[in-house]
């Protein structure tokens, strides 16, 4: 059995990524290609993959055949994935350690960046969005109504000016608070793709005729995703960010989702002491529960390279560290 090998282009007209679809009888991943600047080598990345049936050894054992034919025929030495699969499935992991994967701990410029640890509301769980908001606790269900009779007004878009707003908000809100932001084009990719063909909106929260924060919701299947999130910072007193999550809750319901993702938290184990404490707290307000995933694993596909690599990693790693506080300090004084 072989992988069915799907050049799907590129989004970025530099090349630095290049998408492909390996897919079989059996299970998928997306892999996306990455080129070293100078080099003829590259690295293939699975995010949140592979998807497949972990049960079947065999067939989990031909995936991984046809993985390496595919890695080595891109020239790449190394392929890493970061599968969404709950951290207490030990025969997952186990059945990636046999198809040659080694679990590691990656931080700063070398990690995957999507999130081992997230917030997820089972709405179903509910029986819907006006269960879940009888089992909020108290004070989130008086916020919510709070924003209501402050008037704001939540105005779900998909517009393209919708998305010039959005990001420009994501972008003063980075400079306020230290945090690096991606480009426009990035996210002009996740619009064309996701808000353009219904997988996603934009909900703005207006008061008085002005936008006082924003949050972008995408929907896949029985799940929807709240991506990224922005504020004037003029919004704490009027409490919109409660009225948009709940909203954004409910329209997921109604477009056929059961399960809110809020996506990241910095820890499993959250303390006060955190400076990202209040993100877990805020999420833990509309009654998500933490989960965790395995984290993130490489495949060696050329030994030499990869030992080089990462020890490449660890060599960048303090002074790639300190340049990120130092945007931290520079963008609070912006």
């Amino acid at each position: 059995m072989g992988l069915l090998n799907v050049v799907v282009g590129s989004e970025d007209p530099g090349k630095a990524w290049d998408a492909f679809v390996a897919a079989a009888s059996t299970g998928a991943a997306l892999l996306l290609r990455r080129r070293l600047p100078g080099t003829s080598i590259g690295l293939l990345y699975m995010p949140r993959g592979p998807v497949l049936d972990w049960s079947q050894a065999e067939q989990v054992e031909q995936f991984a055949e046809a993985l390496r034919q595919v890695a080595c025929e891109q020239g790449v030495f190394l392929v890493q994935a970061d599968p969404a699969v709950p951290e207490e499935r030990v025969d997952v992991h186990d059945a990636l350690t046999r198809m040659g994967f080694q679990r590691v701990e990656k931080q700063g410029l070398f990690r995957i960046l999507q999130p081992v640890h997230v917030m997820r509301i089972p709405v179903d769980r509910y029986g819907g969005p006006e269960g879940l908001l009888a089992a909020l606790p108290h004070k989130s269900r008086y916020n919510i109504g709070l924003a209501k009779r402050k008037g704001v007004v939540i105005v779900p878009r998909t517009d393209h000016n919708a998305l010039r707003v959005f990001h420009q908000l994501l972008l003063q809100g980075g400079r306020r608070k230290g945090f690096p932001v991606r480009g426009l084009r990035f996210h002009e990719a996740i619009w064309r793709h996701c808000v353009q063909t219904g997988l996603g909106e934009y909900l703005f929260a207006e008061h008085g005729g002005r936008v006082v924060a924003v949050i972008q919701v995408l929907r896949f299947g029985p799940t929807a995703w709240y991506m990224y999130g922005a504020s004037t910072g003029e919004d704490q007193n009027l409490m919109a960010s409660y009225l948009l999550q709940w909203t954004g809750i409910s329209r997921s319901w109604a477009a056929g989702c059961r399960w809110y993702d809020m996506r990241g938290v910095v820890s499993a184990k959250p303390s006060p002491e955190d400076p990202e404490y209040g993100v877990y707290e805020f999420k833990r307000r509309f009654n998500a529960e933490l989960v965790s995933f395995l984290g993130e694993y490489d495949l060696a596909i050329s030994p030499r390279v990869y030992a080089g690599w990462r020890w490449l990693e660890q060599a960048v790693q303090r002074p790639a560290a300190w340049s990120y506080r130092l945007y931290q300090k520079l963008g609070r004084l912006t």
